[in-house]
């Protein structure tokens, strides 16, 4: 264990500084491609108490086998939309975002670092975690990764925690999203390297073991809902994910770190944004590489381990920010405590006056921001959807099987007609076969075995982005024509169908902007 430092907590320090982060961490208001499908998902399960076996919204693998990880969190989602709205949606994205950085004050709390470094270091998290807060049920694994975190941190720099609320917390989590693999992974580095490092100084490896004891009950936790049907495929899902190779070179999320930094364009916010996170990471390791301390390896551990996830994969940066915080939050304060003595008269002469002045202001600033980025505004942005197009469809009574970009599948089974199945939508490989998969890779970067997936599947249109690389190669092909087109989307007919001969085709419509649902 630790030395147990002195807690100092961002909650007593400045409360609207933790408002501003939260609001910070939240700022990212656009609708996810997979939202429309998990409302449809949820309300199934809600209606009928399971999901088909088969992937009965898709023409081109009707027969696959449909896996399902995510159920608890559709169930969650759909009810809240289907009482409030797209406000209830917004609310519970807000509340797993302050669920999410409140662990995060909390954690830092523990390492008994000076207010100021957990100030800088939580708002940075805060901009570093931004893109991952999003209407996903990844929202979950994030609070609640937050405070298995929270509960090793005080582990490791008290001595002891309430670690058995990891049993019941992983069985829920399991059926919220796969995701809850990351808390075991978590928590086994810890007890293990607790073992080795208590063992080398002297002190016995019981507490390690304790902690791998919990670590086992919390993953046999994950099988005690497998009488519920949706959740018996959780394990085999996650397995079958991870071990699929095409994945990080079809799904930005999937990219690892350096490659996304590598190939975002020059001067791109992109860009800008993956140098910053490298920057953070980089000052972490630094601050612990500078001032080491064995007592605290366990901690250091999880930080190193989740870290790699992050470069293994983009979509793994908000969990390595939550577990680096608060080893980056101790060992910088170590590294600052002389100059810490030396300014801390100077904070203590601050008046309580002038502290409630600035707490006021920071507020305000808080709620500024809310309203800009539009936290407080009604409505969910989903604008870049082919709302338009989509609408084009129905209002001429066109259904079939259509073949959406990626990321509007969902959007295309919830607006269109009754009747309508797509060739693909954001499940990925959870509802699709490699085969389906690589053949709509080859249309959507419009190479030429793209020609083979137009002709091996039963498709009707085809629903693609303006100026996206497969429209040369639709625009050459004389058994389509194009019979809509406005600055987001194209849509494509069959040159012998009746779509093809409507009156005004081409027709050119205006991108309106939209929102969810």
């Amino acid at each position: 264990m630790a030395d147990s430092p002195a807690r100092v907590s961002l909650w007593r320090y400045s409360p609207a500084l933790v408002l501003f982060a939260i609001v910070i961490a939240d700022i990212r208001q656009l609708s996810d491609p997979d939202l429309w499908g998990h409302i449809l998902w949820g309300r199934a399960l809600l209606a009928h108490g399971s999901l088909p076996p088969n992937n009965i919204y898709s023409y081109s693998a009707p027969d696959f086998r449909w896996l399902h990880h995510e159920w608890l969190s559709e169930v969650v989602m759909s009810a809240i939309f289907d009482r409030f709205g797209p406000f209830g949606l917004k609310l519970l994205k807000f509340l797993c975002t302050a669920g999410t950085i409140s662990f995060i004050v909390l954690a830092e709390s523990e390492t008994g670092a000076p207010a100021g470094v957990q100030a800088v270091i939580t708002l940075i998290a805060a901009l570093v975690i931004v893109p991952s807060m999003q209407f996903r049920p990844q929202l979950f694994d994030f609070i609640l990764l937050s405070a298995i975190v929270t509960m090793l941190a005080r582990h490791n720099w008290r001595g002891s925690a309430p670690l058995w609320l990891a049993i019941p917390i992983m069985a829920i989590w399991s059926n919220l999203h796969g995701g809850f693999f990351i808390g075991l992974v978590a928590m086994g580095a810890y007890g293990a390297i607790a073992v080795v490092s208590d063992i080398l100084t002297g002190r016995g490896p019981r507490r390690g073991l304790v902690v791998i004891a919990i670590t086992a009950a919390a993953a046999a936790s994950t099988l005690c809902t497998f009488l519920i049907p949706p959740a018996r495929e959780t394990w085999y899902t996650l397995i079958y994910s991870i071990r699929n190779p095409m994945t990080p070179g079809d799904i930005v999320d999937w990219k690892p770190l350096i490659a996304s930094l590598t190939t975002a364009p020059p001067g791109s916010l992109e860009q800008k944004y993956f140098v910053m996170v490298m920057l953070f990471f980089a000052a972490a390791v630094v601050s612990v590489i500078l001032r080491p301390r064995i007592a605290d390896a366990p901690i250091v551990a999880v930080a190193a381990v989740l870290l790699a996830s992050a470069f293994k994969a983009q979509r793994n940066i908000a969990i390595a920010t939550i577990a680096t915080v608060p080893v980056f939050a101790y060992h910088l304060g170590l590294l600052l405590r002389p100059r810490e003595a030396s300014f801390a008269p100077a904070a203590r002469a601050v008046p309580r006056a002038g502290r409630w002045i600035m707490e006021l202001v920071i507020a305000c600033v808080a709620l500024g921001f809310a309203r800009y980025s539009g936290i407080l505004k009604p409505g969910i942005d989903a604008s870049g959807n082919p709302a338009e197009a989509v609408d084009f469809m129905n209002s001429h009574g066109l259904v079939g099987n259509v073949l959406p970009n990626y990321a509007w599948g969902e959007y295309v089974l919830w607006h269109a007609q009754p009747g309508t199945r797509v060739f693909i939508d954001s499940r990925y490989d959870l509802g699709y076969p490699p085969k389906v998969i690589a053949d709509f890779m080859a249309l959507d970067r419009g190479k030429p075995g793209g020609v083979h997936t137009l002709v091996a599947y039963p498709t009707d249109f085809v629903l693609m982005k303006r100026d996206w690389p497969q429209s040369k190669l639709m625009d050459s092909q004389p058994d389509w024509r194009l019979i809509y087109s406005d600055d987001v989307a194209r849509l494509y007919a069959r040159a012998d169908s009746p779509a093809a001969r409507l009156e005004g085709v081409p027709f050119k419509g205006t991108a309106k902007p939209s929102f969810f649902p």
